[in-house]
């Protein structure tokens, strides 16, 4: 696996830039990088399910499947809010996990679906552990049960423990050229980026940097062959309506967070489970594939 220079140098250019503007910024410049490429490295499912279903034309039914899953998740979070969050943490950790490791694993099975789980835990548990006051807060805005920085610790130990075990069970899975000393930089580093940063710039700076932009890559690749200029414009351009749907969906909600006073960090985050879960589906089936 070559090592991610570019992304190397963009968080670096970041860490410098969060001493140079304010807070306020931060989160400015948080939700641009999220509501851009976070969300349009999610825009293009349905064209990925034609290539899934290996046809040019998708059946109504996916559609509404789709549309489904977004909605059900909605609901979810009004039903059952701890059950919700829970599902949506531990599927964002395996596709994080999916996503950094599924070009160095040789074969998909069991123990390096696990090794993706367990990775996706240890990012999200040093993100929670390091931002802990903060992630509490929203944790408390959606579930109303405050965590401890403690429990925090306790889920960063299991996704150290998990990676570990699972890593080393998966080692000889790993392709010929996969560096294992850059997975340990590449942990510290994410370490210091959640130490230092707020939680919601923390939070972009790695889905944007080490998650959107490759997965944005990977999915260019499959539906138009190579990654030039011509296929990521054409790739934008079947991304832009789905992409204004979802912006116009969070802005509604914008309104509403002001009108009834609810903290709109809780909503955002919220608003990024409900689209997370199907995109996660998607991109399943793509890399089982």
């Amino acid at each position: 696996m070559k090592f991610p220079i570019f992304s190397l140098i963009f968080t670096v250019f970041l860490f410098w830039l969060t001493t140079q503007i304010s807070a306020s910024y931060e989160e400015y410049l948080s939700y641009i990088f999220i509501l851009t490429v976070g969300i349009i490295h999610g825009s293009n499912d349905i064209s990925l399910i034609k290539v899934v279903r290996k046809r040019e034309k998708l059946s109504i039914k996916y559609l509404l499947f789709y549309i489904g899953l977004v909605l059900l998740n909605t609901i979810a979070f009004l039903v059952s809010p701890i059950l919700a969050l829970v599902l949506f943490v531990l599927i964002s950790c395996y596709h994080f996990g999916e996503q950094h490791f599924h070009h160095q694993i040789k074969e998909l099975n069991i123990l390096s679906r696990l090794l993706f789980l367990s990775y996706g835990i240890l990012i999200f548990g040093l993100l929670f552990y390091f931002n802990s006051d903060h992630t509490s807060l929203i944790i408390t805005d959606l579930i109303a049960y405050a965590l401890t920085e403690h429990q925090f610790l306790w889920f960063l130990g299991v996704g150290i423990i998990s990676t570990l075990l699972f890593y080393g069970l998966n080692f000889k899975n790993f392709k010929t050229g996969s560096n294992h000393f850059q997975e340990v930089f590449l942990i510290l580093l994410f370490a210091i980026l959640f130490k230092l940063a707020a939680l919601l710039w923390a939070f972009a700076i790695y889905f944007v940097v080490w998650h959107s932009i490759p997965s944005l890559r990977d999915q260019i690749k499959v539906l138009y062959g190579e990654s030039t200029k011509i296929s990521i414009m054409q790739y934008i351009k079947s991304s832009l309506m789905y992409w204004l749907i979802s912006i116009f969906g969070l802005t509604l909600l914008y309104f509403a967070t002001s009108y009834y006073q609810v903290n709109f960090v809780t909503v955002f985050f919220a608003f990024l489970a409900a689209i997370t879960v199907p995109h996660v589906i998607v991109m399943y089936f793509l890399n089982k594939n």
